[in-house]
């Protein structure tokens, strides 16, 4: 079987202001690029199975980057203004009436060629008719692989759907490729994704982890506080804007705070400002004094209402204390599993603040949410944690098992 890749770059990226995000530079270079550059590297790892690269797009900057490409046929959409559907129409006509075809989009600059290669071949393994990423969280994701038989239902679809919808209503019939780092599937929607950590026992270590693994994606990367986070002495301290791009032209992460006592940063007067200049910002919007559990109080957490991702942290040493040794405000931990401050955590009381309104959940509202719980070192303790994450799934909560010991860092 032949594939052809479509890629999606049509949209009017209406979340993203006034910018064509498509356009936009990441690294010195278009966010459309990367997933050009994806798309000819997959043709030359798999020439026998990837036949023809299609752009559909209506932007004269796209396609005169298209014209750089040999074997790159570029179409233009006349129609965008219809929705998704009508660049899925174009992208149908304008392929291989035999062959199937790749829909990708073109705002995931992380998706890395190696993915893309597993997706391919497992999907011509599977005998499957219809093929999407899986993201960790169990969901289909872009991009999609549909066999010659779907074309006439790709051609009916109306209005501001794509494939996905298709893909949706036959999961049966779906290869399902898992991705294991969801940093690849994330699509640039908007300029910034916001990403606040909340709770106690590794928030700092777990704003490190992130920071690296999102700078590793040739992503602007900031690092900051609405509380309090101690000056790192591993990252670049930037005071004004000019520090700020040099720090990410030597592909560097940033951080940024107000000076304060004991080489700590507080909160910018124009965080906002800073923020929006970065694609990652991870901002600590807790404290918690050092200890592994928190519940917080009423001016308690701190988190910015553009932040996209809240993500809760626990240390699992808070396990068999009693809750005044290991809360955060103690009062508040008994008050809300209903008993006393001498009382000992269990792993249903560490499942029980994670997945509260009035614990670690407090403040995050309709923001994506989960939990970490850090600080499994050793097999014994990871069977511990995963104990609470059963939990925590019968809750509706995902959560991840982490250790960052020695730098060794184990999600």
């Amino acid at each position: 079987m032949k594939i052809d890749i479509i890629l999606m770059a049509a949209g009017e990226s209406k979340r993203y202001g006034s910018e064509n995000k498509l356009l936009h530079k990441l690294k010195g270079k278009p966010v459309f690029a990367y997933a050009l550059e994806n798309a000819v590297a997959l043709r030359y790892k798999l020439r026998d199975v990837i036949e023809n690269i299609i752009v559909v797009s209506r932007f004269d900057e796209i396609e005169k980057i298209c014209s750089c490409y040999e074997n790159v046929k570029y179409v233009y959409n006349d129609r965008f203004r219809e929705g998704i559907s009508a660049s899925v129409h174009k992208g149908v006509y304008a392929g291989g009436k035999d062959n199937a075809l790749m829909f990708m989009v073109c705002d995931q600059p992380n998706m890395t060629i190696d993915t893309l290669i597993g997706f391919t071949a497992g999907f011509l393994a599977s005998g499957r008719t219809l093929g999407a990423v899986r993201s960790p969280e169990g969901e289909a994701c872009n991009p999609c692989i549909f066999a010659p038989e779907w074309r006439d239902e790709l051609k009916n679809i109306q209005g501001d759907k794509g494939g996905k919808s298709i893909i949706n209503k036959n999961m049966d019939n779906v290869y399902l490729y898992s991705c294991k780092n969801s940093a690849e599937l994330m699509d640039i929607d908007k300029k910034t994704y916001v990403i606040s950590i909340v709770g106690a026992g590794g928030k700092t270590s777990l704003m490190y982890c992130l920071g690296e693994m999102y700078r590793e994606k040739n992503m602007n990367v900031l690092m900051t506080t609405t509380t309090h986070i101690y000056k790192p002495k591993r990252y670049s301290y930037a005071s004004d804007k000019e520090q700020l791009e040099k720090i990410w032209s030597r592909g560097e992460i940033a951080v940024m705070g107000k000076p304060c006592e004991d080489n700590k940063l507080t909160r910018l007067d124009d965080m906002e400002e800073y923020i929006s200049m970065s694609d990652i910002a991870i901002v600590e919007a807790d404290g918690a004094k050092g200890m592994p559990c928190k519940v917080p109080y009423d001016h308690e957490p701190v988190i910015l209402e553009q932040s996209d991702m809240v993500i809760g942290v626990v240390g699992i040493d808070a396990l068999d204390r009693p809750i005044k040794e290991a809360c955060y405000g103690s009062k508040n931990a008994a008050e809300l599993l209903d008993t006393d401050e001498d009382h000992i955590l269990t792993e249903e009381d560490i499942a029980n603040i994670l997945s509260s309104e009035k614990g670690t959940m407090k403040n995050t509202g309709n923001k994506k949410y989960y939990a970490v719980i850090n600080k499994c070192d050793t097999p014994k303790l990871r069977e511990r944690a995963r104990h609470i994450k059963a939990i925590l799934e019968d809750k509706g909560v995902k959560s991840f098992i982490c250790s960052f010991k020695d730098n060794n860092n184990i999600i």
